[in-house]
C-alpha cells in the first residue's frame, strides 16, 4: 500500500481476511486497496471494487464498532462515490456523529472531511478551529489545524506555527516534526530548523498512518538543494526512490539536479 501496488496489496489483504475472517483491521486494509484500485480503475471495473470497498469497510466496523478508520473509510466512500455506486452524503453524516460520540477529536476530523467535499471551507476550518479550543493542550489538535491551513489555502506561515506549537506540546510528537521540515522545503524559509528537523524524524520510525521515510528524505533533498548542497539533494533523493520507486515527483527532482 505504501508503495502504491494497490493490487499487490488487495491480494495480499484478500488471503489475510481469508485466514482470519474476524479481524476488523483486515476488512478495513483491504477495503483501502480495493478504494485505492477503484479511484485508478476504468469504469467497468469501478462499480465492482466500489461495492467491494463498501462491504469491506461495513464489515470492518460490524466487527468493532470502535474501528474508526472503518468508520472514516466509510465516509470518505459515501462522499466520493457517485449515488448509483452508494454514494450517499446522509450516510456519510451519520457515520461522522458516531465517530463523534466515541471520539470528539477524530469526530471533528471527519465532519471537516464532509465539508471539504461539500466545498464548505469556513465550516471545515471551524471543526479544527473548534478542536483546539476543546484541547488546547492536545499536539494532534494544532497538528491538524496546521494539515488545514496547508491543504486548504498553503498558509505555510499559519501551518508552521501551529506544527510548532505541537512539538512545543509535546517534543515526542513525531509527526510534528516532520511537517516543519516540509513546511522549510515548501516555502524556503527556517531551512535550518526544517533540516534538523527531518534528520529527527528520520532516526524515528514512523507508524503505518505517519508520514514515511521515503517523503521525508525527499523534503530533505528539498531542502538541500535551496541551500545549494547539490551533492547532498541528489544523494537525498535517490534514498527516497530507493525505498520507494513510484513517486514521479521525486523522479523529476532528481532529473532536474542530476
Amino acid at each position: 500500500m505504501q508503495r502504491g501496488d494497490y493490487e499487490t496489496a488487495a491480494n495480499l489483504f484478500e488471503k489475510a481476511v481469508a485466514q482470519n475472517p474476524n479481524s476488523s483491521d483486515a476488512h478495513e486494509h483491504l477495503a483501502e486497496a480495493y478504494g485505492s484500485l477503484a479511484q485508478k480503475a476504468n469504469i467497468f471495473k469501478q462499480a465492482s471494487l466500489a461495492s467491494k470497498t463498501h462491504h469491506e469497510f461495513a464489515r470492518a466496523a460490524e466487527l468493532d464498532p470502535n474501528n474508526l478508520d472503518a468508520r472514516m473509510g466509510l465516509i470518505e466512500f459515501y462522499m466520493l462515490a457517485p449515488g448509483f455506486m452508494g454514494g450517499d452524503e446522509k450516510k456519510a453524516v451519520q457515520e461522522a456523529n458516531e465517530i463523534k460520540r466515541r471520539d470528539s477529536m477524530r469526530g471533528h476530523q471527519a465532519f471537516a472531511y464532509i465539508y471539504g467535499r461539500q466545498k464548505k471551507p469556513d465550516l471545515a476550518r471551524k471543526e479544527y478551529l473548534d478542536a483546539v479550543r476543546e484541547e488546547p493542550n492536545s499536539p494532534k489538535s494544532h497538528y491538524l489545524l496546521g494539515i488545514s491551513f496547508l491543504q486548504a489555502d498553503k498558509n505555510y506561515k499559519s501551518a508552521a506555527e501551529e506544527f510548532e506549537m505541537a512539538v512545543k506540546l509535546d517534543p515526542a510528537f513525531m509527526p510534528g516534526w516532520f511537517q516543519i521540515g516540509h513546511m522549510a522545503a515548501l516555502s524556503g524559509a527556517n531551512l535550518q530548523r526544517g533540516e534538523e528537523a527531518l534528520q529527527k524524524y528520520l532516526a524515528y520510525t514512523p507508524k503505518p498512518d505517519e508520514p514515511q521515510h521515503y517523503r521525508a528524505y525527499f523534503w530533505l533533498g528539498g531542502i538541500y538543494e535551496k541551500q545549494g548542497k547539490r551533492a547532498e539533494a541528489r544523494q537525498s533523493y535517490a534514498q527516497s526512490l530507493r525505498i520507494n520507486p513510484r513517486q514521479p515527483d521525486v523522479a523529476e527532482a532528481l532529473k532536474k539536479i542530476s
